[in-house]
């Protein structure tokens, strides 16, 4: 048990169906009382497919702790018209997801799908989202730094996350398109992750904060965040103590250094400990007990709305039989068409 307080996690992925237990043993470990399994088909790799069937049977096997966040499916780099993505999201809706996963936001698939954030064809399905209040946690930019490549962390050097080099849009572009689909859509059920990557304008957190009723951020790592936060630390232990009902607390594990990020996230809400977190230089802001709870446990229910929703296990193994037709060719299609048939076969024992 990692922290004092009850916990809910609402930011976790997980891809390869092999780690399920392993994953479970973590939210063990951490103590949630309820976490949130966040699908996303949009990623690289032979897991991308089948990321709604496995969202779907984590539901099913945790019993009601874990919920559902589905990932929509594009044609290729393609974001599909504004009836087909309306479809989509009434189909999650019905068939007991609690929420929807979006990464269109990220530099990379930006860049990709080549379509501004405010699209028309965005618009239906944000209007079913807004009226229904249907929650979506939404991956929108980067930090600032990776556009500049003389400011890049050295592990976003490793990876290869430099966005200055003219291909990708700007930051503050992408900035001006979240601005825009929310200008149409003021009332979303809206988490966006990482804090938006707008800590270094605390100015800008607080208008958007005030401004849209049902917008979250959630606090899960990048840790540049932190070390804003530490530049000005009496600023933003207000700042947490004012906006706690507007916060969540997520990890983006599950990963191989799941702990090292929950010991970071426990030390710099909890303590005033001066610590590096992947390269970061952080100080804890000791937040008080009542902002505390709400960030760690009571703003989750806010964002899910509710936690009894149960999967549709007829609807989910009718859409299974659809990806077979989905599966790219390639060295990796044998092991796609096996991971269908494992988690078919997992979620059918729950009929």
């Amino acid at each position: 048990m990692y922290f004092r307080y009850p916990i809910n996690d609402v930011h976790i992925h997980l891809f390869d169906p092999k780690d399920m237990d392993e994953c479970t043993a973590m939210v063990d470990e951490c103590g949630y009382t309820n976490w949130a399994f966040l699908a996303c088909t949009v990623i690289g790799g032979p897991f991308a497919l089948t990321q709604n069937l496995l969202c779907a049977l984590m539901k099913l096997r945790e019993g009601g702790r874990c919920q559902a966040f589905g990932s929509f499916h594009y044609n290729g780099d393609q974001v599909p018209d504004a009836d087909n993505l309306l479809r989509q999201i009434e189909w999650f809706d019905k068939a007991g997801f609690d929420g929807i996963k979006m990464l269109d936001g990220k530099p990379g698939v930006r860049r990709r799908q080549n379509l501004p954030l405010d699209a028309p064809n965005y618009d239906k399905m944000f209007d079913y989202a807004q009226r229904t209040q249907f929650p979506i946690l939404y991956h929108i930019n980067d930090p600032i730094e990776f556009w500049y490549r003389d400011r890049l962390p050295q592990w976003a050097v490793e990876k290869d996350f430099f966005y200055g080099d003219g291909s990708f849009p700007h930051k503050y572009q992408i900035d001006e398109e979240t601005f825009g689909f929310l200008h149409k859509h003021p009332n979303l059920n809206l988490c966006i992750a990482h804090f938006f990557f707008v800590s270094d304008q605390p100015g800008l957190c607080c208008e958007m904060l005030d401004r849209y009723p049902n917008l979250f951020f959630d606090i899960t790592p990048g840790w540049e965040m932190f070390e804003n936060f530490a530049k000005d630390r009496d600023y933003w232990r207000h700042f947490f103590d004012k906006y706690s009902h507007k916060i969540l607390y997520g990890t983006d594990t599950f990963s191989d250094h799941w702990r090292e990020t929950v010991s970071c996230l426990r030390r710099v809400m909890e303590t005033d400990e001066a610590f590096t977190a992947f390269e970061e230089n952080c100080i804890g802001l000791d937040l008080p007990e009542a902002p505390l709870r709400d960030i760690y446990f009571n703003n989750y229910y806010k964002f899910i709305r509710r936690t009894d929703k149960k999967i549709d296990v007829g609807m989910i193994l009718k859409y299974a039989d659809t990806l077979y037709d989905r599966i790219p060719a390639g060295k990796d299609a044998e092991l796609i068409r096996h991971n269908i048939d494992f988690l078919k076969a997992e979620i059918a024992k729950f009929q």
